[in-house]
């Protein structure tokens, strides 16, 4: 007995590496699921269920490192697979921090369009995440400097490397909705784990399902070798929808923009609050006579917000919840986007924005859209950090001119005054206390007043365009339409970005359409970024097909509708987001059909985008 407590004695001394080595694979993917997503999700199996998936992958990974490869292969093996995941573990925690949700791999490819948000990422890197980061880094130097190959010689000892591969695939199996009849049409199919799991479209919830390891591998997986393959039979489906979904063909409103030029502004980070007659005056005149969409949201699917706002303004899609940034579809054909059946009108589109055609990849994704060009402010002779200013815009005669050139025309602009940082003064917005020193206020939060005075800098770019087109003889036969692209999420402090916002939900953003001459009117129905398209062809009585997944806002039958994200939903008569209390039997019969809508909307849109609809049809 006394030998057998040596012989054991001497292993641990030998290979207490080992619990260090799991130690530092265990930590990241602990600081991801109890400090980033604290809650447990409602099913009492999916936490173990998680864990399982992750403690079969870091037994595989030691095991292979440790027992199959050579002593020096698998110690530079173990040491590079924990290192990525330590990076990638604190990548994903501070992009949570950002936009409360995780990011999917193929994410990383846009990693150089987040430099502006460098330093702003810096600000969520907290006590808990170094202490966790610097636990695991160290777990993982003592396994690397202790490594020792076990003296393991037959080759039997590697069959037990199929032990975690089968328990990987036994638990995959359990997890497909069809082995137990788990219905995806019931109220809360939303949160069930194996049809979160199936479907794995939700990120914060795919991963919360399958843990770090599981979903990374799985998402490696289908980054690689993509699913989403559509058939004859799923643009059957499309074509069924539109014919079920076909809209009143005219109302009041149709044609009374007909034949007018169109300049649509997307509102870089310009929230509801920021609104305000002293830091907005010339936006707050073009709301209050023009059509005032006063219950207007901007939904975000993936990655890119911005970006994402662009294409569903133009293309009357969202990104497809299955695709991280609509950058992906620069192949797709867009017969039906606002561009191309503004050109097909006898119309030029032109597309200006600060940034380099290279970034979002603008410069091939807008030629896609059907623009003529995207047009960068720095072509025009603007040094980068002057052009970043929205009040600079038109004060270079050239872009004007491009601008208005020729008539009719479609000009699409990006500001981008309003984009984060907002704690520290960079070029835009030190040019901007410049112009409006009277707007500094040394008693309001240093944040928000800086928030305010970037708005009276986009302000000013519409107080310049509406001089310069009147000057021009041309603002009567031409309408503006403004939008903002998200919410201010840039702001650092979410509790008083809440406060700010007064309850209303965090997605709603101002957008307004002006003509002069045109009657005040506010439209506060529900609306969303892909009712743009649909309400802009009634207003401008194009000649379009009726293949939208929004609709004319302005349509009487049209109560309004607006989904998001996180398959909440927002109608007429209430805002519903899936909890795991069921709703009220009064509100069952409601819930249950506008449930199904926005799970059908997600799978219409996701064909039409990923399977290039447009292409077949």
């Amino acid at each position: 007995m006394k030998q057998r407590f040596k012989a054991l004695e001497k292993a641990v001394r030998e290979y207490y590496f080992i619990i260090f080595a799991a130690l530092a694979l265990i930590l990241p993917d602990f600081q991801l699921r109890y400090l980033v997503w604290p809650k447990a999700f409602t099913e009492a199996f999916v936490q173990p269920m998680a864990w399982l998936f992750s403690a079969a992958w870091i037994f595989l990974i030691i095991f292979v490192c440790l027992v199959i490869l050579p002593k020096k292969w698998g110690r530079l093996v173990y040491i590079i697979i924990n290192g990525l995941f330590l990076v990638l573990s604190l990548c994903q925690y501070v992009y949570f921090g950002i936009f409360e949700q995780f990011f999917w791999l193929k994410s990383i490819a846009l990693a150089g369009e987040g430099a502006d948000y460098l330093d702003y990422a810096l600000d969520y890197i907290d006590l808990k995440l170094i202490i966790c980061t610097v636990i695991s880094l160290c777990s993982l130097i003592v396994a690397a400097v202790r490594w020792k190959k076990p003296p393991v010689t037959h080759k039997a000892w590697w069959c037990i490397v199929f032990l975690p591969i089968l328990a990987i695939a036994a638990l995959h199996i359990c997890m497909q909705p069809e082995i137990f009849g788990d219905s995806q049409d019931d109220w809360d199919s939303w949160r069930k784990p194996r049809v979160v799991y199936k479907q794995f479209s939700d990120v914060n919830k795919s991963y919360d399902v399958s843990g770090l390891y599981q979903f990374t591998f799985r998402d490696l997986f289908r980054t690689v070798f993509p699913v989403n393959k559509y058939s004859e039979k799923d643009f059957a489906k499309v074509d069924s929808f539109f014919e079920q979904t076909a809209q009143v063909a005219e109302n009041e409103y149709t044609g009374i923009f007909k034949g007018k030029n169109v300049i649509a502004v997307m509102l870089e980070g310009i929230d509801t609050w920021m609104i305000d007659k002293k830091y907005t005056p010339t936006i707050c005149y073009m709301m209050e006579n023009g059509m005032n969409f006063s219950n207007y949201y901007a939904p975000t699917f993936g990655t890119g917000h911005t970006f994402n706002s662009e294409f569903a303004f133009n293309t009357g899609y969202f990104n497809p919840v299955t695709s991280v940034s609509a950058t992906n579809f620069s192949a797709n054909r867009f017969t039906q986007s606002l561009p191309q059946l503004l050109k097909n009108a006898g119309y030029t589109a032109n597309s200006f924005h600060y940034n380099d055609p290279a970034f979002y990849n603008r410069g091939i994704m807008h030629n896609s859209l059907g623009f003529d060009k995207y047009n960068s402010f720095p072509d025009f002779g603007m040094p980068e950090t002057v052009s970043q200013a929205d009040s600079n815009i038109l004060k270079n005669d050239a872009i004007y001119k491009k601008m208005t050139e020729s008539q009719p025309f479609y000009d699409f602009v990006i500001t981008y005054s309003a984009h984060v940082p907002y704690t520290f003064d960079d070029a835009k917005l030190s040019l901007a206390k410049q112009n409006h020193p009277d707007l500094i206020d040394p008693k309001m939060n240093p944040e928000k007043n800086n928030c305010l005075i970037l708005a009276a800098d986009t302000d000013d770019f519409f107080r310049q365009l509406l001089t310069k087109l009147n000057q021009d003889g041309i603002l009567e036969n031409t309408i503006i339409v403004a939008f903002a692209d998200h919410y201010a999420y840039g702001f650092s402090d979410q509790t008083l970005l809440e406060e700010y916002k007064n309850g209303e939900i965090m997605y709603r953003v101002p957008a307004f359409i002006y003509s002069p001459g045109m009657k005040a009117v506010e439209i506060s129905k529900p609306m969303m970024t892909v009712d743009f398209l649909p309400t802009l062809v009634n207003l401008m009585g194009l000649d379009a097909q009726d293949v939208f997944i929004g609709n004319d806002i302005t349509a009487p039958h049209n109560n309004g509708f607006v989904y998001f994200g996180n398959s909440a939903w927002l109608d007429d008569k209430m805002y519903y987001v899936p909890s795991d209390e069921q709703p009220k039997p009064e509100d069952m019969e409601h819930i249950q059909p506008q449930n199904k809508r926005v799970v059908q909307s997600y799978e219409i849109n996701d064909i039409v985008i990923t399977g290039d609809y447009f292409a077949h049809r």
